[in-house]
Parts: C-alpha cells; structure tokens; sequence
C-alpha cells in the first residue's frame, strides 16, 4: 500500500464533463446486476475530483454500507486509490492477513476482500474505478471477475460516447472559425489586389470580379454578377476574335495561357486599354472549369505610346516607365517614371545601352531572339525580368518601336514598360492556391497528376519504370478526433516534413487529401532500394508526435506500383498504388506491399460483383428465404425474419456478407431493400391468410437505407394498405449504431416508422452499445441477442451470464428478447431459465424458401 505522505494524490482528471441521467441509470442496472450476479454486498463504481474520491454509483444490496454521493479525502490507503494511481486492477483476497491492506479504512467497515479496475477517459484522464467488496474473504472467483471486466469494458464505451459527444460542439466551432477565417482572408486578397481579377466561365460569364476589375469597367460587382455579363459584351468587336483565338489554344492545351492588350468597352462608352493575362484551370482529369484573369489598366501608356509616334517625344507625365533610344541602343531619353521605376536619373545612364537594366534572369538567346525581332520588324513585346539599381529583380511588361528615317534607317527606338509585380503575384498566388496543399505546402493531386504524366513520358523515352508510392496514416483519425483538427494538421505538416526527409530531392511528394500522401520516384533500380525506402518511411512515421503538449503515435501502411509493369497510365497506376496499400493496411497496418495480379484479381471480382448487382433483381436473381422465430414457452411460430440470398447464374450463391456491402456502396441496397420489403409484406399477408394466424415478418434495414428520401416510408405505408396488412406485422430491423445515430434525420425516420405503427428491433444486440434513453425514446419492441453469445451458451458461463443480464434489463424496459444463432437444445433449454421469449436458429428450422416455409408453417399450426 502507498505511504499517503509520501505520496500526494496527483491525477490528470477531468472533473467538467458531466455524465447523462440515462447513463447514470444504465451504470445502476450495471451495478445491480454485478451485485446479484455475483451475490456480493457491494458494487461501486467511484469518481475521482481534485482531492476526493466519490461514491458515484452504489448496488442495492441489502449488506450494502456505501451511499452514492458519500465522498472521502485521496491519500488514506483507500483500495481504490492505489488502483487509480496505478491504472492497473487490484485484487485483494483478505485484507486482515494482509499487513500492507489490515489497516485499509474500508477492512474497518468490514471489507476484507476487494476486487476493483481502473476507469479513464479517452484522453487518458482518470474518471475513478468500478469495484467490488465482500465482507468474506476470497470472494470473487474467475467468473466474478470476467464477468466485472465486461462490465467495465461496457462502461469505457460509455465514458468514450460522452467525451467524442463533449468535444464534438468544441470541434465543430473551431472548424467553423477557421473556414471562416479562410474565406475572409481569400475575399480580402482578392478584393484589395491592385490589378483586376476576375474569375470566368468557359461560356464567358463573369463568376467572381474584384473592385479593381469593376473600376476599370466602369461596372458595380452586383451589375456584373447580377446582370450575367459576359467578357464578350464589353470587349471591342475588333478585339475579339483574337481574344477567341487564344481561348481556343487554351482549350486545346496549345498554350497554358496568354497576355495581351486588347480594349474594354467602358460604361460610359469610351474606349479602356488592359493589359490582360488569362489562364485556363482544369480539374484533376483535365477537365476545363474556368478562366482566371488579372488585368491592368495600361491607358495612360498607350496614350503615351501615341504621343512618342506623333511627337517623337517622351511623354514626361505618363506613369509607365519610357526610355527612348538611337539606333545604336544608347539612352537618350527616359520619363519621371523610369526614374521611380528603376531608380537611376538621366546623367546615370545616359549614353549607355539598355543592357545596365539586364538581369541574370535570361538567357543570351532570349535576348538574342529579342534583337532579331527588333531589327526585322521594328518593334517586341513581352515580359522581361529587369534589374533595379539597388539589384532588386522585377518584372516588367516591355514594348520597344522604332520610328524611323524617311529613308528606311533608324531613328529612335522607343521603349515602354510598366512594373507587373502586383500581377505576377496574383498570379503566383493563384497557380499556388491550384497547385499545392495549403497545409503541408506539398503538391496536391492536381500537380501531382501532371508530374505523374511526365514521370511515365520520361519512362517511355528512357525505356525504364516509374514507382508510385500510396501512403495513408494509420490512427490518424483518433488523433485528429481525440486532440482536435488543430493538432491533427499540427501532425499533418510534421508527416509530410518527414516523409520527404525519407527520400530524394529530385522525387515528388504529394498531398491527395486527408491523411493520403503519394511519392513519385524516378529511376529506381532494384525492389530493395525501394523497399528500404518505404520502411524507412514508415519508421519515421511511427516515432512519436509532440503535439504542444501532447504526445501522439501514428503509422503507415504503403502500396507501391510500377509503370508499366502494373499499369498502362497515371489513373491505373494511382488505382493499383491504392489497392496495394489497402492489402498492406488489412495486413495489420504499419507495413508495405507490392501491387500483384491477385490483388486486381479481388478488385474485378467485386467491380463484376457490383455491375451484376444492378442487374439482378431485373432477371430474378434475388430469392427471400424465411427462418422461423419460435415462442420458447410454447414452441409457436408466429414470426419469421427474412433473408435474402442471391443466385448468381454463373458465380453461384454469393454470400450476402460479400454483395449486401457492395451494394451498399454502389447505392442498389435501396432497390434491393425495398423489393425485400415487398416480397416478405406479400407473404406476411399471404400466411395470414393461408393458416390464419396473425404472422409477422422481421426486415433488415440498412444504414444506407436510411439516406434514402422520405417517399420510403410512403411507399411501404401505402402497399400495406392495398394489400390490407396493418404496419404491426412489420418488423423492422436495425443496428445499434444506427440506433445511436442522431445526426440529420435518422431519429426523425425512425419516429416516422413507430408512428406508423411498424415494431422495432435491435440487431445483433450486445456487440456495439445503446442508451437507455434511446431504448425507451423509440419504444423498441424486440432485442435480438447476438450469436456470438448463444454459441458457446453454457451454465456458469460469462456468456450465461451476459445474457441473462440482457433479458433482465430488457424486461424491465418491456423489450422482448430473442436470441439468434440457437442450434443445440441445452442452448434453447438455458434460454427458457433465464427468462428469453423467443429463439431462432439451425435448432429449429434452417432459412426456407416461401413455399417450403409454407409447408412448415401449416404442419405446426395443425399440430398446435
């Protein structure tokens, strides 16, 4: 036992969250239970605060000396406080031959033996215990204590649905701040550019404009938006052709996007001249979806333009930068703004060559290009990346003409630039916002995809093989979960920091989304290198995380395929790099796998199996079996659940623990489900009148179901009327977790059900975890008990015990049980002991079809 002085009751505790009234009563019926099973005075289950311990659930035992709500100070050498301090379970057979326990307050209460068990909340903080004490000593044998671990494992999930359920609302607001916070920063880089940025549509149509944009337009953002313009309605009818022109290069991936001066037709009529700069984004298939432009006003510079033609004279007030040459290329010439722009006066440069604005930036055969354009036609335009005098590099949008001598020869060459960078950034920004993850600064699918595309292009020159790498955390989720999405992309960024430190800097690392990541890697020669590098991956990932103050543990599981060993493209080289890693992550997580053909073998197995789905109950393939459910106390059979099993005319019968996911998936679950529905409302009907007896039939309904529209229930409603069934002959069937679903309108679908008057039973009862409350809320009239509790069914077993436990609460919350999976008749006989009213399994009747259920049926009702 701890010295209490030596010792202060220090514990991580969470003393604000509270534990709902339906849970503090389904923890009662538990401590009720543990009592009477066991034949105990006490069952306790106590709750930790700053310096005290609290009775926080007591059994009604009669012998029972503890009062729930009685509290005692830490650090007195209660049994309990060693359990919490050590988080492991104590077990304490006699406490008076016991020096280290004789002088335990509760042995002065008479509590010689004591069995308890830690209780903690997801975060690792401690609740308290949940233990049991006797007055008599070696109290507790092993089903005792098994059964107590059940229990208590019962309870962890409870504390687990209170804390996800406290976080959730904490969760969601963050969320909500930061997507807000996101939004508001976007709106504001992008209302408050200094260039105009729109965003459009393939057609044409203006879909986003900023201020700056409407100005130059001379158009509000709410006539543009509202009045559905168009670029082509405000464009000069001699300018648009070639503006078509070079959307349709874009189009057909000619050019990644073009620059050019054209003219806007203003609000008031008058004439705009823009610099316009317009790239095509596309989504991750190539797909166009819209236009981003960046425009800036450039009509004082063609004014200037003008005026140098007509005049020979630089136009001294214009604000672009004007520098006027000879036909030698020395500086005559240049305007204020020149001066403002590149920060060397006249006397500074005056007689040199443009070649002191020259950065390092190009090449000499661009600047050779740039001067055979000059000599053969007179003129040039582009962007050139210049130097300032202070050495600063910055991009300017240059236009050089040459006016010339009456007899051909040059006179001066004119040169005009504007400073581009409010535009190169706005274009940076958005070719950044389309091409890399916000978060981790990786390349996101869509670049990842384009650079896939030209590994496999290199790969087909070179004649050798690209290797793809599909990485997906393990456990990320509990973390993002338990610690929150700050944390989580705290954890994000530090993943792909390490993930990249794994391999070489000529390979891509990609963010898909979430916590999927894939690598590129070129050139690798032999599967022993690669292999060492995605175990070498995965050793990173699996070194812990500190998060602030938390400490977090996640691994990886990794795929890796081959181009084009494994696949003929970048879509088939991602869909096999996938499959591989999900083998890798059913293989135990933590671990890598080479795509093989057995792989793509399953995967077409299930393709085939959910392209059949969609035709089977088109040609008859689904067939409704039907298992007898039997009343024990009288061996009756006034119900049946409905099985449905599918002959497939070439594969055979596919289990429906195989097809009933896939169709899940592939959204046919909701035909197949309401046909189920029809078949077995038609036989119900049919058994009622063929033996008349009141019959009803149990249907499965999946989760999925439940996000089909409201018509369902109409639907179903309206054929019981035509065929004169009342909705009580319906039972329909659901699972816990659906039970507990309360998000959207699942309660409300539910309710819906019971209003009609179907009955309501829970699936697989026991092997996931309810409320009370939503027990009793709607009014569930059946617990099916699950059969991985009746199959090893047996006196003095946990199972027995289990089970029984269930018929008692059951009962109590007029619910009648019915336990599946019933096969032996010491199972059916040790169900009647403890109270089940019905049974089902191989026992009495395998699942029949119809006409053989029939015949079933009426044989029974002749002999009852």
């Amino acid at each position: 036992m701890m010295d209490p002085a030596s010792h202060p009751a220090k514990f991580p505790i969470l003393d604000d969250i509270e534990v709902p009234e339906d849970v503090l009563e389904s923890w009662q019926i538990t401590a009720d239970l543990l009592a009477n099973i066991s034949n105990i005075p006490a069952a306790l289950i106590m709750r930790v605060h700053d310096t005290e311990i609290e009775v926080f659930v007591s059994s009604h035992s009669k012998d029972n000396a503890y009062h729930c709500g009685e509290k005692a100070s830490l650090n007195t050498g209660l049994y309990c406080e060693t359990v919490i301090s050590t988080q492991h379970k104590l077990l304490v057979p006699n406490a008076l031959t016991d020096p280290e326990w004789v002088s335990n307050p509760d042995v002065t209460m008479g509590m010689i033996s004591y069995y308890g068990l830690p209780l903690s909340w997801p975060s690792g903080d401690v609740f308290g215990t949940i233990c049991i004490l006797d007055k008599k000593e070696n109290a507790y044998n092993k089903k005792t204590m098994d059964l107590m671990e059940r229990f208590r494992d019962s309870i962890q999930l409870s504390l687990e649905n209170i804390y996800e359920s406290s976080l959730a609302f904490r969760q969601r607001d963050k969320a909500r701040d930061a997507l807000r916070d996101n939004e508001t920063l976007f709106h504001a880089v992008f209302e408050n550019a200094a260039v105009g940025i729109a965003q459009v549509a393939i057609t044409g149509h203006f879909l986003q404009i900023n201020r700056e944009y409407c100005r130059i337009i001379g158009y509000s953002q709410e006539e543009v938006l509202a009045q559905h313009f168009t670029f082509q309605q405000i464009t000069l009818p001699e300018d648009l052709p070639a503006d078509m022109l070079s959307i349709e290069r874009l189009l057909n991936g000619d050019d990644d996007k073009y620059v050019t001066e054209k003219r806007y037709i203003h609000k008031d009529g008058s004439i705009v001249w823009v610099n316009l700069s317009v790239q095509l984004l596309r989504n991750n298939k190539g797909v166009p979806l819209y236009f981003i432009s960046a425009v800036q006003d450039i009509g004082d510079r063609k004014l200037a333009e003008e005026e140098l033609k007509l005049a020979g004279l630089v136009y001294k007030n214009s604000s672009e930068a004007m520098a006027v040459t000879d036909e030698k290329g020395q500086l005559l010439a240049i305007n204020p703004a020149f001066t403002k722009m590149t920060g060397y006066e006249l006397n500074e440069i005056e007689g040199k060559t443009y070649v002191i604005l020259q950065s390092d930036y190009h090449s000499a055969d661009f600047y050779r290009a740039m001067s055979d354009s000059i000599r053969s036609t007179g003129q040039w335009q582009g962007e050139v990346w210049n130097k300032r005098k202070s050495g600063e590099v910055f991009p300017e949008w240059l236009t050089i003409n040459t006016s010339y001598h009456n007899d051909g020869s040059v006179h001066r060459r004119v040169a005009l630039f504007s400073d581009i960078s409010a535009i190169k950034k706005a274009e940076e920004l958005i070719l950044k916002q389309a091409n890399y993850d916000q978060l981790t600064k990786l390349p996101n699918r869509r670049l990842f995809n384009d650079r896939l595309e030209q590994a496999i292009k290199k790969s087909q020159r070179e004649f050798n093989s690209t290797t793809l790498l599909f990485i997906d955390l393990d456990r990320f989720k509990e973390v993002n979960d338990t610690l929150g999405h700050n944390m989580g992309d705290s954890l994000l960024i530090e993943a792909a920091a390490r993930i990249k430190s794994c391999v070489r800097e000529s390979d891509t690392v990609a963010r898909l989304g979430g916590d999927e990541f894939t690598i590129i890697l070129g050139d690798m020669k032999d599967n022993l290198t690669i292999a060492h590098t995605a175990q070498r991956i995965i050793d990173r990932l699996s070194e812990s995380f500190h998060l602030d103050t938390h400490e977090a543990f996640v691994s990886a599981s990794i795929g890796i395929a081959f181009y084009p060993q494994d696949a003929k493209n970048t879509i088939e080289l991602l869909k096999v790099a996938d499959q591989a890693m999900y083998v890798a992550k059913n293989a135990g997580r933590g671990c890598y796998r080479f795509f093989t053909k057995h792989m793509q073998q399953e995967s077409d197995y299930r393709i085939r199996l959910s392209n059949d789905l969609r035709q089977a109950l088109y040609t008859q393939q689904f067939i409704v079996h039907y298992q007898p459910i039997v009343e024990l106390n009288t061996g009756h059979i006034h119900k049946a659940e409905a099985l449905l099993r599918w002959q497939h005319p070439e594969l055979g019968l596919v289990s429906p623990e195989i097809f009933i996911p896939i169709a899940e998936d592939n959204g046919t679950i909701h035909e197949i489900g309401n046909w189920v529905f029809v078949e077995a409302a038609k036989q119900a009907g049919h058994i009622k009148t063929l033996v008349g007896i009141d019959f009803q039939i149990a249907v499965n309904k999946s989760p999925i179901q439940f996000k089909s529209n409201d018509e369902v229930i109409h639907n179903w409603i309206t054929l019981l009327q035509e065929i004169n069934l009342p909705a009580h002959n319906m039972v329909i069937e659901i699972t816990e977790g659906l039970l507990m679903d309360v998000v959207g309108d699942v309660p409300d679908k539910l309710m819906a059900f019971r209003d009609a008057g179907f009955q309501m039973a829970i699936d697989d009862f026991g092997t996931g975890y309810s409320s009370l409350s939503y027990l009793k809320k709607f009014d569930v009239d059946y617990i099916k008990i699950d059969r991985s509790f009746t199959r090893n069914l047996s006196l003095d077993t946990t199972e027995f015990a289990l089970c029984e436990a269930i018929v008692v609460m059951a009962h109590r919350l007029n619910i009648k049980v019915i336990a599946e999976g019933v096969e032996t008749e010491q199972q059916r006989d040790l169900l009647i002991q403890i109270g089940c009213d019905y049974a089902q399994g191989y026992l009495f009747s395998k699942p029949l079809p119809a006409a053989d259920f029939e015949a079933l049926l009426h044989k029974r009702v002749l002999k009852e």
